[in-house]
């Protein structure tokens, strides 16, 4: 599929949760740095694994894909902020400050953030797409 085509609408978007949806957001292409940018952390990556299993074997970087995969599941219920801490020390970008370490923080938002029942309903795939009362319960 072109990166310029629009994208297909899979499931009903929920308004009330996700906000207006627009199918127009998906099919801007991305600028040439930007994709540059992030292909550039995966490659380097993936360079870093092989020179480790070329010099010490398959075991270390298989523990250290392990030990991301470990640190990279830690997290808080929904609509509490997750620092990952853990994975950010592991992987070195412990010190690093960017544009989202400041910008469209959820503490700064003007929108209300979503009640933790409906994120924790969204994150359990528990009926996503029905009402309150279609569920038996009486508001």
């Amino acid at each position: 599929m072109e990166a310029t085509s629009l994208p297909f609408q899979v499931q009903p978007h929920d308004a009330l949760r996700q906000g207006l949806v627009t199918l127009k957001d998906g099919a801007a292409a991305a600028h040439p740095v930007e994709t540059i940018q992030k292909m550039a952390g995966p490659a380097a990556e993936a360079a870093r694994y092989d020179m480790l299993r070329n010099l010490y074997g398959t075991a270390l970087p298989a523990r250290m894909q392990i030990e991301r995969q470990i640190l990279d599941r830690v997290e808080r219920l929904p609509g509490l902020p997750s620092s990952k801490l853990g994975l950010e020390a592991l992987t070195g970008t412990l010190e690093d400050f960017g544009f989202e370490s400041y910008l469209a923080l959820p503490a700064d938002s003007e929108v209300a953030p979503p009640d933790l029942h409906s994120q924790m309903e969204q994150r359990l795939g528990l009926a996503p797409g029905t009402k309150p009362m279609a569920r038996g319960l009486n508001m």
